[in-house]
């Protein structure tokens, strides 16, 4: 961020101060600014260094609070406001909701779309290894056979063999995918159950 954007981020976080404390911090930076530009660094780096002018007024912001209201932070007033928030008992987030729709959603759609799923890989592999069983079948066939017709169905049965084997590559991949799946949905599921949404 330039120079200039910076310095106007600044002001205007640093807002409720006076005017007159505004353009002292205002000018402090500027002087960040110009001895940093003497260096050779760029705006952009400047800026940088100097940090995030939101955090920056905040700091200032806070001194200011501090020096207005008297009051400081010690190790007394801090162990009391930290017992005091610790003694606050937490409230437990209501997951009946996430809870019966997880249920409700598994029983009435995802169920159904998880064996129709299943059921398809499943009938691909069987016709995987029915493709298989005709190539063994059709190469018994050829060697019973002393014709002309042979060499056909050699090359049916080789065919078949190959089709069988991409298949059954196909198959691998589709039903690693439906096994990734179905566990990412399983690890969604618990953390709705348990977590809500």
């Amino acid at each position: 961020m330039t120079k200039d954007e910076y310095l106007a981020m600044l002001k205007r976080e640093l807002g409720i101060l006076g005017d007159a404390e505004v353009s002292e911090i205002c000018s402090d930076f500027e002087e960040h600014f110009s001895i940093g530009l003497s260096q050779g660094k760029t705006e952009h780096e400047i800026s940088a260094e100097l940090g995030d002018p939101r955090q920056v007024a905040e700091t200032y912001l806070s001194e200011n609070i501090e020096k207005t209201s008297g009051y400081r932070a010690t190790p007394e007033n801090t162990a009391a406001v930290t017992q005091a928030v610790a003694s606050v008992p937490k409230t437990e987030k209501d997951l009946t909701g996430p809870r019966l729709f997880v249920i409700l959603f598994n029983v009435l759609f995802m169920v159904w779309v998880a064996l129709s799923v299943y059921s398809a890989i499943l009938s691909f592999w069987a016709a995987t290894v029915g493709l298989i069983i005709a190539a063994v079948a059709i190469f018994v066939a050829a060697a019973a056979i002393s014709s002309a017709a042979v060499a056909g169905l050699i090359l049916l049965g080789l065919a078949l063999l190959f089709f069988a084997i991409f298949s059954g590559i196909i198959n691998f991949f589709l039903t690693k995918l439906a096994v990734i799946a179905t566990r990412e949905y399983l690890k969604w599921n618990k953390k709705v159950y348990n977590e809500g949404f």
